[in-house]
């Protein structure tokens, strides 16, 4: 937590004194009402607050009600600028999730992080690529690196949400766009522990994580976003493939639980104690608001440990030293510009390990309705787990309902 402190006061101490602009990763229409502009060099300020009402059908026996009720999602702080040099900072916070993690003491939970963003890019001539140093959301995913606030939706799906991978970390990327934008290139290297790094710092292993994207869009460049709040006047699609390596296995007498404890996530699978490689594809398309997803990540882990508890205890003539994990999410949305609405679906199928029966269906509903665009919004989402897998994630509820409004400043 004293890191997190740290770190949160450094950054305020840089952006003050420092300019940035959004992350390419980010809405590049999000408003600022604080702006300051001194010969080229530019300064905003914008942030973020909502909430939603929370409620959901309990199983036959559950009695605890406490998920049931008002939900402060977000309190956000969103600094950034950039130079006339084209140097580019940003750091980015929740007040809310600062809050929780002194509680608690726990800062890393991936849908919920104290820090969002605290990294220095250079996005000049000098060099041929662009080049990010610090903490941001990795180059990996469609789905993780669309913003779940820009859409119908109050959180991501489960595959892409936080649960079998980072979708933040500390590390360098380098990145190049070519034909007009419509193709990007990236590539990364970053501590491997995700959100916790703050918390850890590296792991005994020492060994980081490599993460590649390339994607590309026709016949235009292509926003990271799933709704088509422009109205894409022709038919607009985007394709990418990526994936990401790591080898966290610990040396003799050390181990993930005792160092990084909360490292693992609800299946065992963020980080592991051994080799994991998780590639994916994604496509997305949009015309005249109408826009659709699918995307598929896939899952290899090879445990150090015999014992480890992904092998579900089975013999190594089963599990051949390997875990496989992964699914897929689809989706189709329209926004309907004439009466300030946006109707979304989304189904998801994933299976969290391939050594026990069992397998997930979800099915997402989502309304909007946008007084200002996303800016000012009141959205609905109705959320209901289709097939259970009670072996890897039994529930408590039947179904789930969220009701709230959103306001980006």
């Amino acid at each position: 937590m004293k890191k997190l402190v740290f770190l949160t006061i450094t950054a305020l101490a840089i952006a003050s004194n420092s300019f940035a602009q959004f992350s390419e990763f980010r809405n590049e229409e999000a408003p600022s009402n604080f702006t300051l502009n001194s010969e080229n060099n530019i300064l905003q300020i914008s942030g973020r607050v909502a909430a939603y009402y929370q409620h959901r059908i309990m199983k036959t026996g559950q009695t605890n009600l406490s998920h049931n009720g008002f939900v402060p999602k977000d309190a956000d702080l969103d600094i950034l600028g950039t130079t006339k040099s084209k140097f580019v900072y940003e750091i980015q916070f929740s007040l809310l999730d600062l809050a929780n993690a002194a509680v608690s003491q726990n800062t890393a939970d991936p849908a919920a992080p104290g820090i969002k963003a605290a990294y220095v890019s250079y996005e000049g001539k000098a060099l041929p690529f662009h080049i990010k140093l610090g903490y941001d959301k990795v180059p990996y995913s469609q789905g993780s690196l669309n913003d779940a606030y820009s859409t119908p939706m109050w959180s991501h799906a489960n595959l892409f949400g936080g649960d079998f991978y980072s979708r933040r970390d500390l590390g360098l990327t380098l990145s190049k766009s070519l034909w007009q934008k419509r193709i990007h290139i990236y590539g990364g290297i970053y501590s491997g522990l995700g959100e916790n790094v703050f918390e850890y710092g590296n792991d005994a292993s020492g060994r980081p994580e490599y993460i590649g994207r390339i994607d590309f869009a026709y016949p235009g460049r292509y926003k990271y976003d799933v709704i088509d709040e422009d109205q894409t006047p022709k038919p607009t699609f985007r394709v990418g493939v990526n994936a990401r390596y790591t080898n966290k296995t610990q040396p003799v007498g050390r181990s993930l639980s005792s160092d990084v404890p909360d490292v693992a996530g609800p299946y065992g699978l963020r980080i592991v104690n051994g080799k994991k490689l998780v590639y994916g594809a994604d496509f997305t398309a949009k015309y005249k608001g109408f826009s659709i997803l699918f995307e598929t990540d896939m899952i290899n882990i090879q445990p150090a440990d015999s014992t480890d508890p992904l092998y579900e205890a089975t013999s190594t003539t089963f599990n051949n030293k390997v875990v496989h994990a992964g699914g897929f999410v689809t989706g189709a949305s329209y926004d309907w510009k004439k009466i300030h609405s946006v109707f979304s679906v989304n189904y998801e199928n994933i299976n969290a390990n391939d050594l026990i029966k069992g397998r997930q269906e979800w099915l997402y509903i989502g309304y909007a309705y946008t007084v200002n665009s996303f800016n000012s919004v009141f959205k609905i989402e109705y959320y209901k787990p289709m097939t259970e897998d009670g072996a890897s994630n039994p529930l408590k509820y039947t179904d789930q309902i969220r009701i709230g409004y959103q306001v980006i400043f």
